[in-house]
Parts: C-alpha cells; sequence; structure tokens
C-alpha cells in the first residue's frame, strides 16, 4: 500500500488514509485550532512584521518568488522550505527550516520539530505559496499568525485568512508592494 502523503507510517494514523478530503480537511483544522485573531490589512505588512513564508515543493515558483524579493525583505523571516530550495534560500540568507518529501508528514519527528521552530518563531504574518497541501496548511494555521496569506485561495478558509489575487504583478511583486519594499 502507498504511503499516505499527509501522515507518517504509523498505525494510529493508518485509518486517516481512508478518509474523504472534507475529513481531512476538517481533523487538520481541529488539530492546528479554529480561533483566529482579527488583523488590519495593509497595516499589519508595514514596519517589515516576524514572517512565516511556507514556500513550495516546486523549484520554479519557489525561486521566482525568492529571485524578486529584496534580500533586506528576509531579516525578520522564516523559510519553511523543501530540502531542495537550500542553496535558493541561503543566498539571500534567510533563516530556513527544511524537510524532505516523507518528513513532510503529520507526526514525523521532522515535522513535529518544524512545528514546534514555527510556534517559538511567532510571526504575525504567514505567506503560503504554492498548491494546498495539508500538513503546510496545518503548519500556517498552528503557526499563530493573525494574518496568514495565500493566492486565490478563498475556499481555504480558515487555514489561510486573506486571499490576494495577483492579476498584472506576481505573486512576489505584490507582497512587494504591500510590505513596501522593493528590490
Amino acid at each position: 500500500m502507498k504511503p499516505s502523503p499527509y501522515f507518517a507510517d504509523q498505525f494510529r494514523f493508518f485509518f486517516k488514509r481512508f478518509s474523504s478530503k472534507d475529513s481531512l480537511f476538517k481533523w487538520f483544522l481541529k488539530m492546528a485550532g479554529e480561533d483566529s485573531a482579527a488583523f488590519s490589512f495593509p497595516e499589519a505588512l508595514r514596519n517589515n512584521p516576524k514572517t512565516l513564508v511556507i514556500l513550495p515543493r516546486d523549484m520554479e515558483s519557489s525561486a521566482g518568488f525568492l529571485h524578486k524579493m529584496p534580500s533586506s525583505w528576509f531579516t525578520n523571516v522564516l523559510c519553511v522550505a523543501h530540502e531542495s530550495l537550500h542553496a535558493l534560500i541561503s543566498a539571500k540568507r534567510a533563516h530556513a527550516v527544511y524537510f524532505s518529501d516523507a518528513e513532510c508528514r503529520y507526526g514525523e519527528r521532522v515535522f513535529e520539530e518544524i512545528e514546534q521552530k514555527v510556534i517559538e518563531f511567532a510571526p504575525t504574518v504567514c505567506i503560503y505559496l504554492g498548491q494546498p497541501f495539508l500538513p503546510r496548511l496545518y503548519l500556517a494555521k498552528k503557526s499563530g499568525a493573525g494574518l496568514r496569506i495565500g493566492f486565490n485561495s478563498e475556499n481555504l478558509y480558515p487555514y489561510l485568512n486573506l486571499s490576494l489575487h495577483p492579476e498584472h504583478l506576481s505573486e512576489a511583486e505584490l507582497v512587494a508592494q504591500y510590505y513596501g519594499v522593493s528590490k
């Protein structure tokens, strides 16, 4: 049987692999907690607040975002990224926690360590890039950030509580515009 993309290979998660997408969405939300703080947008992005950036697994999308953001922006940022992005993130001198495909599953030791680091970082803002993946959405919600930004992500509430729609700008250009930074 193929391993679950969402859970560690442990018996306590065995039956979760048969759950529906809706059931898994609700289960991860319950585990992350359902409370959310109020926020003021875009004022919350001024003065470079502590920001958690959850990067997609896709090298091309992540590289595009990282290259378009100025290095100075990364001083107050923690990235959660796939290990294949290590060189790109290091070039920006950004702080990051890395995972492999097998480690980004609920219940894995590395996933629990990442969760703890995200909570300890205590971001004000979380920016979620890429396709929805429940363990990473869980980390966004569990971060405690009052403002959790996604792109074209209305159906991911309450994991992400603000959905931006870049029309003529890239995601990075839109984020840079709201943060008031330029390359």
